[in-house]
């Protein structure tokens, strides 16, 4: 009986990810849903997955309530924060001595799989704006070398934080000139306009050492994403267009955002940063990285910091 319950939770939640991906409820009745309502409702659905999910007794490392989980749809936390860390240490450079700062850490996904991946001279920096995900993880993860912190980030977000005191554009990090190997933002930049996003690269570039790389994660509108959108091969449709960047719904432009490639290109130039593009599987191509790993859905740049910024 335990079994079959745990298997319950677990087509639940895949029930989720496929309505996700479809592009009726990602593109047309999310967006159509009040905020508060989307959310009563993402809560309720996941609240009878978590109480079949607490009949494991064999877990080593503890989850979230995923009716708390806000970011993204991870059945298998653990093997997705270990498949994110394989991807880290194949595209960006990542070791066990890295300084990481993980822009948007959630309730732990990267942060668990850090904990005991560190050695005794790395660190792990994690910064979210959510009240819940930065208490979840201070109280649930913990390394071996007291080498994890988390900070609370308190920058205003439509979707994620609409009380917050702190305007993006105006947020600056709570660390010092080059101190980060790796910074890490999975899933952020998909919801942050373009003055939000070019002042984050602003610092993002100012925390991170020379040569070191920027891992972060986009809906990027390139002629074959737009091309698979036009002929109805992806679950997002960003209909409307700025030039710079579209969005799925100008009620709540924050809930799904993608950016031009050659906008990007011009942005990171401008902040002495050169990245390499992998795709992710959001538009039906193929992705680097499987499913599993969490990584492979949205488009990932890479970007190491050069010594002397681009002028475009």
């Amino acid at each position: 009986m335990k079994k079959l319950l745990i298997a319950l939770a677990a087509l639940g939640e895949r029930l989720r990810v496929w309505l996700i991906a479809q592009h009726w409820f990602s593109s047309i009745l999310l967006p159509a849903i009040p905020r508060n309502l989307r959310w009563w409702l993402r809560a309720a659905y996941l609240a009878p997955i978590d109480a079949l999910d607490r009949l494991r007794s064999d877990d080593s490392v503890a989850a979230p309530p995923r009716a708390h989980n806000f970011s993204g749809a991870a059945i298998d936390l653990q093997a997705n924060g270990a498949g994110l860390i394989a991807a880290l240490e194949e595209v960006a450079g990542l070791t066990p001595a890295s300084r990481v700062l993980d822009v948007g850490c959630g309730m732990g996904r990267l942060a668990i799989a850090m904990a005991g991946y560190l050695g005794p001279t790395g660190a792990y920096e994690g910064l979210d704006i959510v009240p819940d995900g930065i208490r979840w993880c201070r109280e649930h993860v913990a390394a071996p070398y007291g080498n994890v912190h988390f900070t609370l980030s308190d920058v205003r977000n439509d979707e994620y934080n609409p009380g917050g005191s702190i305007a993006a554009v105006d947020y600056r990090f709570p660390f010092e000139d080059a101190s980060f190997d790796v910074v890490v933002l999975v899933s952020v930049f998909t919801h942050m306009l373009p003055p939000e996003l070019g002042h984050y690269l602003d610092e993002i570039a100012r925390v991170l050492a020379l040569g070191g790389r920027c891992f972060a994660t986009y809906y990027l509108l390139t002629p074959e994403a737009r091309d698979r959108m036009a002929n109805h091969r992806s679950a997002l449709r960003f209909k409307h267009d700025f030039g710079s960047h579209a969005v799925v719904s100008t009620k709540m432009p924050e809930l799904s955002v993608g950016y031009h490639d050659r906008y990007l290109d011009e942005v990171y130039a401008r902040h002495g940063l050169a990245g390499e593009r992998y795709p992710g599987y959001w538009c039906g191509q193929p992705s680097k990285w499987s499913t599993a790993s969490g990584t492979g859905e949205q488009d990932v740049l890479v970007a190491r910091k050069l010594d002397v910024p681009t002028l475009v």
